[in-house]
């Protein structure tokens, strides 16, 4: 088995996202209106971060199930996969 390429995931070091608690990304308990202030925040967050380009590229790809990944929700993320079908 080869080992783990660690630099593939250098770039989260960079992402804005690490200045800001999880619960920012990750929602939870919240539905409605509440939820879309709360991912509205997280995706302003992402669009002004240098890695928002890596970051969705790896949410798609991998792909992230949960959580604000690119400025993208799980719902919009699986969206995007099922057109590009």
């Amino acid at each position: 088995m080869p080992p783990p390429a660690l630099d593939e995931w250098s770039w989260q070091q960079h992402g804005l996202c690490r200045d800001h608690p999880a619960e920012v990304f990750f929602p939870e308990e919240a539905r409605g209106r509440p939820l879309r202030r709360r991912e509205d925040a997280a995706k302003a967050i992402c669009l002004t971060c240098p890695v928002l380009a890596r970051c969705r590229a790896h949410a798609l790809s991998a792909p992230e199930p949960y959580g604000i990944w690119g400025a993208m929700t799980a719902r919009e993320r699986a969206i995007t996969l099922s057109d590009e079908r």
